[in-house]
This record gives C-alpha cells, structure tokens and sequence, in this order.
C-alpha cells in the first residue's frame, strides 16, 4: 500500500518530499490511512480538520479524536468550528453545499497563511465511481463520465487508486483506529444509496466492479482530453476576439455535426446552459437580433454571424416566459415542467424549486430583479409582506438581495426566486395543474 501510494503521488506529480502538505482530516477510515501513508511516506504535515456542529456528541468526539491522532504523528493540527446550520440559513442554500463552501473557504485562507501549495484530501477510487453513476444518472457529457480528478488546484487525491476495501484492509492490518459517521449508513442521501443499493448490485454481476469501472474512467479521461483538444482546435478556428467582442463564424457553426453537442462544448465556457445552446441552433437560420443571455455572456444574431458580449448590470432588464415551453432567453439555467396534480407525490424542501398552481398565472410571465416598495404574500402567511423587510428576517446578506429574481404575473409576485413563493400561488386542493420551476441561480 504504502509502495503503491508513493507511485501514485510520482506518476502524477501531485507533491514532493520537500513541501509542507496539508491534510483534510475528518477521522472517519479514508483520512486516517492517508494521514499514516503521508506519515510513514516520511512527508511534512499538518492537519486541518472541520467540526461543522451538525452531529452534536459526535461532531464533539470526531474532534477530539483527530486531535489526539495528530498529537501522536506529532503533526501541527488546526480545528475550525463552523455554525454550518445558521450560515447556510443566511445563505439559503443546502446543509451540505454550505459545509462545502465553508470547508473550501477555510482551506484556501488557512494554505495562505501558511503558504502551503498542496492540500490533500482522502477521495478513493470507490469514491470516483460513485460520482461518475451520479453524474449519469443525472444526464451528463464525457466531463461527467470522468470521476473525481486527481488534482484540481492546489488539492490532491492521492488515494484515488485505492478501493474502499484496500483502505480498510490497510486498517485493520495496521490496527489503525478511526471514527464512524452514522449518515455514512443512511441512504437518504444520493451518494449513500448508490454505495449501499446500486454498488452491490453491479458487484454481483461482476466482484471486480470497482477495479472495472475505474479502468474505463481512465478511459473516459483520455477520451476526453482528446475531445477537449479538438473542441478548442474548432473554438479557435470559428471564434475571433474582436476586443469588444467575440465573432463566432455562422457558416462554420452550420457545417458541425452533431450540432446540438458541439453548440454545448463550444458555448458553455461562456455561461450557457444545455437547454440554451440546444435553442441556439433554433436561431441559426433565422433573422438578425434574436439573443440568449447567460450570467456572463449575451449572444446575439448578426446576419451571418454570432457576437458574443459580456453581459452588462442587468438590474433594470426583463425577461419573459411567454409559455410553459419557453424558457430559452433567460439569463440562467431554469428547467420548467407542467405536472397534473395527481403526479405530486411530496413536496421539495429544495428553495430553488417552486411548485406553482399553473391555472393561477398569466402568462407572459415576467422576471425581474427585486425593487423597493415590492410586496408578496409569504407561503403560509395570509397577510402583505414588503420584501425588503422579507430579506431583513431572513437575514438575506446584501450581495444576494442585490442578485435575486422575482417572478411575477401580471404585478402580482409569484416567487421569490431560490427564496419563497407566494401564497397566493401555492398549491391547494383544489389545484389541477402544477407548474414546476428549478432555478439553477447565477455564479
């Protein structure tokens, strides 16, 4: 193992014996193995490790646990507490995407503090597949078919070749003692029944199943580097930078097949979505001034070609969806689904997913950003709400007022958008039909 970790760390030139490396310690069985490899590998560590306050005793526990393993490696270790809960309340995102940024954001400043170029964190192989049957369960191109990367950044992966049984083996040979998370069993989460239901299955038609689908991941990656070379080739030879601009030769884009595919590989590094660079190839043969908008980018139709300009303070801009099937124009990605009432069997907690009684909208419906002196009426509440003072007890920080979309009918606010709706609009009894809004928000 400890042969086959220095290798792996080699062959991909992740560190060196000469840089101070830090290691991502939660002390569940991944990070405690990687911290005695980079130990017992003679690297120079120190140990970084969240308490994210989420599992009361046992976020307690895996504290001190990581505290004391690293007093016995005589390794540097720095703890930081997080109000995960509150933070992501103020943010008004997920529980788990709000331990990400706060995780990722302490890193970043504590690898500045100390000047540090490489942090590791203890991803294995099983890992990787697990992200990879995610993405393709989802809906993905080959990016997604590629797993975990073994570096992005300053972080490295350097347990990317073991399977979740080596390390275990590893463990147990070595009489290494680690923590056990209890939502690692709970297959509530995505990941988990992926691991526990899926895996196992797929491991009954073939035992090797990890070995197996790591190997075509690698597969996936040579393919996609090549891929990725020759979409910037034909990037290069369509796309010209005229200062102010971008000129993208139509002619040149018409000859591509499959089209819809090269449309997505071609524009998404400018901020477009799937949908709208499927719609992109609506507008090819169609007259000048036709445009799309993305969180950076403004496409635009000019005879026989395409321009593209960054996008300018769309605070005083309107975008409509004319219908149920048009939501091509916006200026981020939204998915937008018609359900009979009978369909719905629960309702999300996601934020940024609106169930709305269709039969109550006028269409076009409008969306634009917030002003002073608009009002809703909150789910739940039956009495006008100004949205301002809405912000003020939600603790809404300054930055995410300033980005956020209202969609209305007619003057009437239907959502807040990644917030909440109103309840004029909310689904009753008496619903026939929903109208269903994921709002994927802007960078």
């Amino acid at each position: 193992m400890i042969s086959k970790f220095k290798s792996f760390i080699s062959q991909h030139n992740l560190c060196n014996d000469q840089q101070q490396i830090m290691l991502a310690l939660s002390g569940g069985v991944d990070s405690v193995v990687m911290t005695d490899l980079f130990c017992m590998s003679g690297f120079s560590c120190m140990v970084l490790h969240c308490n994210f306050g989420l599992r009361g005793d046992e976020s307690e526990g895996d504290e001190s646990f990581v505290r004391a393993l690293a007093a016995s490696y005589e390794l540097p270790v720095f703890v930081k507490r997080f109000e995960t809960e509150a933070y992501a309340e103020d943010k008004g995102i997920s529980i788990q995407m709000a331990a990400r940024e706060l995780r990722y954001d302490w890193f970043s400043e504590m690898a500045a503090r100390h000047d540090v170029e490489v942090i590791a964190t203890a991803h294995n192989l099983n890992d990787s597949v697990e992200t990879t049957l995610l993405n393709m369960s989802r809906g993905t191109g080959i990016r997604g078919l590629t797993g975990i990367p073994v570096r992005n950044g300053r972080y490295i992966r350097p347990l990317l070749y073991a399977t979740r049984s080596e390390i275990m083996a590893y463990s147990r040979l070595h009489q290494l003692k680690y923590r056990e998370d209890s939502s690692n069993s709970s297959t509530k989460y995505q990941r988990n029944k992926v691991r526990h239901d899926l895996i196992p299955m797929f491991e009954e038609i073939n035992p090797a199943f990890i070995r197996t689908m790591g190997e075509n991941i690698h597969r996936f990656e040579d393919a996609h580097t090549i891929y990725r070379e020759r979409v910037a080739q034909v990037r290069e030879k369509l796309f010209t930078d005229r200062g102010t601009h971008v000129e993208v030769d139509l002619h040149g884009l018409r000859a591509l097949q499959p089209l819809g595919s090269w449309l997505y590989e071609l524009f998404n590094e400018y901020g477009f979505s799937m949908d709208q660079c499927l719609n992109i190839e609506k507008i090819l043969d169609s007259s000048s001034g036709k445009q799309f908008i993305s969180p950076i980018y403004r496409l635009f139709k000019d005879r026989d070609k395409l321009l593209l300009f960054k996008s300018r303070d769309t605070a005083f801009e309107r975008y409509y969806i004319d219908s149920p099937e048009s939501n091509a124009a916006l200026p981020f990605a939204m998915d937008i689904e018609v359900m009979d009432r009978d369909e719905l069997k629960d309702f999300p907690e996601d934020p940024d997913i609106a169930l709305i009684d269709l039969d109550m909208l006028s269409f076009p419906l409008m969306l634009r950003k917030w002003q002073h002196g608009d009002y809703f009426f909150p789910l739940g509440m039956d009495q006008m709400k100004k949205v301002s003072d809405f912000f003020i007890d939600n603790k809404v920080p300054v930055p995410v007022k300033k980005h956020t979309w209202i969609l209305t009918s007619g003057k009437k606010i239907v959502w807040i958008m990644g917030l909440r709706i109103d309840n004029r609009f909310r689904i009753t009894d008496a619903t026939l039909r929903i109208l269903k809004l994921h709002f994927y928000g802007q960078e």
